[in-house]
Order: structure tokens, then C-alpha cells, then sequence
């Protein structure tokens, strides 16, 4: 009989927003590997709250699958979000006693604070291994934001925390950043790395759109792209700064940022009618459209704040390895991000000392464009061995075997 597996997560197919798309495909891998999946989620579009999912439960690729009911609470409101995680573990909590039984226990950190459930899962399925795939650390990314005015909360949430992380079998973090952070809590849980693939894995690097090329960047000889959220967690001065430099240069180097988040409009109302080396996209639908844009970069533009440096490991940093980019990575130096592109030799890292430094590179490489194609063919290989989604996956499913066997 195949091991079962339950995965507990706040969204799911067919929602397309990063977290459910991950595990969504790590289900259908995980069943295509022999494993029994079960996932029970919630039945609304996390962005789209007010319409909910059908049906209610069926069979999505392998996954059985079954909705819990939420209420339509939207999502981008701190209060109702938060709502809707209480709601969720409670609901799944009412739900467990019933459940059946399951070898493993995966949950997401989508709802914040789902390692509430933990000591409950401990209660009705003692013998039940809990791994948590941790995307973001909470109360840690609402400390960030909010600061001093949620410090006291965030002393209690993070005992709570301490509380539950004792009981969880193994913690998957997706950088070495974060990782740290975790260690913070003195747990005592297996440690496993696996960071989240692309969503576009071409089997070889793709050449450029040139339409697409041609609408994001006009004729710029070097392009640098920024897709994805522009939230609390990113910072773009360092970016901004940095095209005012090439373009007081006269450098044939475009910039593009295409997304959505709560601080893209912020980003649009800095920009002024001198920087015409910056453009903007919005938000794109499909698959075929994001990879016709992401080829037409030869640069990836990456950002994290440095307070939020392991809170959260920006997944687009992936999606341009995936397809063959070199990548300019704007955080700090203990970042995953920037170990692993200093370890692999996949682009840069920018920084408010070294803007002039980096201006000169990229003058160099808008001048010889070949430069660059080394660096590129770099990443597309590391992608192909370290981070594809076969490889994430493979670790997976040896990790959950080796958990359920005591390791």
C-alpha cells in the first residue's frame, strides 16, 4: 500500500498565485512518485476572494482533494487575512479526529501562524510525521512591517511559535537565510533546504522575444527586467539610482519593472519624465506570456530588504536561472540569494556602495553583449541540476520516505 499523504494549505489549483502553484505541482510530483495525496485547502481565489472554487472535493492529476469553506474576507487586508488563517486551523482542527490516517502531515506557511494546528495534529495523530515547507516566517515578516507598534505582540506570538516548532518533525526552509532564523527558536526538527522552482522550465535556454523585447525596452542593446510583486519585502532605490546613473551616461541599457503589489504605484510616482530608460508592464495571464517576456531580459532585477533577509527568499530569483538569466540581486550579503549567486557565479549583487561599480560593468556588457552569454549558459545549468522542479521534487519524496522511516 503507498504511503498517504495529507497537504494542509490555505490555496490550491486551480489558483495561480506562487504558493498554491507550488503545492499544487509538489502534490501531482509526489503522486506521479507513488505517493498517495490527499490535500485539503480552502475554496476561494486568494486574490479573487469574493469567488469561491468548485467542486468541492474530486480528484485534480492523482490529488483527491476536498474545500473547506471561507468566508469571502479579502486577503490584501491585514485583519481579514489574519481572520482567515485563525478560521482555517480551526477548521482543520474540528476536522482532524475524522481525517483518516496519514503516514506525513505536509503544511505550508500559507495561511500566517498555520503551525497553530501542530500541537492539535500531535493530539489526534501522534504517530503522524508534520513537515512545514516554510515560505514565509510569521510573526517575523509582520514585525517588519509594522515595527515597534507590534514588538510586544510579536513577543508572544514568537513564544507560541517556539511552542509549536518543538513539535513539528521537520522544518523545510527555502534558503540558509532562513534557516538561521528558525535555528533562533531552539527546535528540534530535521532541517531540510528546498527551495521553490520555476513555473516556466524550458528544456533549453529560450532566445528573445523580439516583439516583446522591442515593447518592454525599445532598442536598448542591454535589458534588465523585474517581474512579480513589488510588496513591503522589496526595496527598488538601489535600482532607481542605478538606471539614473546609466542613463546620466548615456548607456544603451533598459529597464522595465512588470507586476502588480502594494508598492508599484509607489515605485510609478517616483518616476519622472527624465527617466526614459524605465518602463512598466502589468500583470500577465498565462504561462506562454510570461516566458515570452521573461526571455526578452538578459538581466533579471531581484529585491529584498535587508531586515527581511530570511523572512521571505523571492521565488522570481529562480525563474530567471530556470531560463538561462543572469541575475542583479539587490539585498544583503547573508542573503541565500546572494550565497548562492556569488557560490554559482550567476550575476550580481548591488548594493548603495557599489552602484557606480555595478554601472561600469553593465556599460561594458551593453557595449560587448557577448560578455554576458557565459553567465547566462552558467545559470541555465545550475538551474538544470540544483534548483529544477524534478530535482526539488526527487528530494521530496526522499525526504518524506526517510521521515516516515525515522529517518
Amino acid at each position: 500500500m503507498n504511503n498517504k499523504i495529507l497537504i494542509l494549505n490555505h490555496i490550491f489549483w486551480p489558483d495561480k498565485i506562487n504558493t498554491a502553484r507550488h503545492i499544487s505541482e509538489l502534490s501531482e510530483e509526489l503522486v506521479t512518485r507513488g505517493w498517495d495525496v490527499t490535500a485539503i485547502v480552502g475554496n476561494r481565489y486568494y486574490v479573487n476572494h469574493k469567488h469561491t472554487i468548485t467542486p468541492k472535493k474530486g480528484i485534480w492529476k492523482g490529488v483527491k482533494y476536498r474545500r473547506i469553506y471561507i468566508p469571502p474576507f479579502n486577503q490584501k487586508q491585514d485583519i481579514q487575512r489574519l481572520i482567515t488563517s485563525f478560521w482555517l486551523v480551526f477548521s482543520w482542527v474540528v476536522r482532524l479526529p475524522f481525517m483518516g490516517r496519514y503516514d506525513a502531515i505536509i503544511i505550508g506557511t500559507n495561511p500566517p501562524f498555520v503551525y497553530l494546528l501542530v500541537p492539535f495534529v500531535k493530539v489526534f495523530k501522534r504517530k503522524t510525521k508534520i513537515l512545514m515547507w516554510g515560505f514565509d516566517l510569521y510573526p517575523e515578516a509582520i514585525i517588519v512591517s509594522k515595527g515597534k507598534s507590534f514588538s510586544f505582540s510579536g513577543k508572544v506570538l514568537k513564544k507560541i511559535a517556539k511552542f509549536c516548532y518543538k513539535k513539528i518533525d521537520v522544518i523545510v526552509d527555502i534558503g540558509p537565510c532562513m534557516r538561521d532564523i528558525y535555528r533562533l527558536y531552539n527546535h528540534s526538527a530535521k532541517e531540510e533546504t528546498l527551495p521553490p522552482w520555476s513555473f516556466v522550465e524550458p528544456i533549453e535556454m529560450l532566445q528573445p522575444h523580439v516583439e516583446t523585447r522591442q515593447k518592454l525596452f525599445k532598442n536598448a542593446n542591454l535589458t534588465l527586467l523585474y517581474t512579480g510583486t513589488i510588496g513591503n519585502a522589496h526595496e527598488f532605490d538601489n535600482f532607481l539610482q542605478l538606471a539614473r546613473e546609466l542613463k546620466r551616461r548615456n548607456a544603451s541599457v533598459g529597464f522595465c519593472f512588470a507586476g502588480f503589489g502594494n508598492r508599484f504605484e509607489d515605485l510609478k510616482s517616483q518616476i519622472d519624465k527624465n527617466d526614459t530608460n524605465i518602463s512598466f508592464a502589468g500583470f500577465v495571464e498565462t504561462d506562454q506570456e510570461l516566458e515570452e517576456r521573461l526571455s526578452s531580459a538578459d538581466l533579471m532585477l531581484i529585491s529584498l530588504k535587508e531586515e527581511w533577509t530570511g523572512v521571505s527568499v523571492p521565488s522570481k530569483y529562480f525563474s530567471a536561472l530556470a531560463i538561462g538569466k543572469a541575475v542583479l540581486f539587490s539585498g544583503a550579503e547573508n542573503s541565500a540569494l546572494s550565497i548562492w549567486t556569488k557560490k554559482y557565479n550567476l550575476g550580481f549583487q548591488l548594493q548603495n556602495s557599489n552602484v557606480n561599480e555595478i554601472a561600469n560593468v553593465l556599460c561594458d556588457i551593453a557595449n560587448n553583449p557577448g560578455m554576458i552569454l557565459k553567465m547566462k549558459e552558467n545559470s541555465f545549468k545550475t538551474y538544470q541540476d540544483c534548483f529544477s522542479k524534478k530535482v526539488i521534487c526527487d528530494k521530496w519524496s526522499i525526504l518524506l520516505k526517510k521521515t516516515i522511516n525515522n529517518f
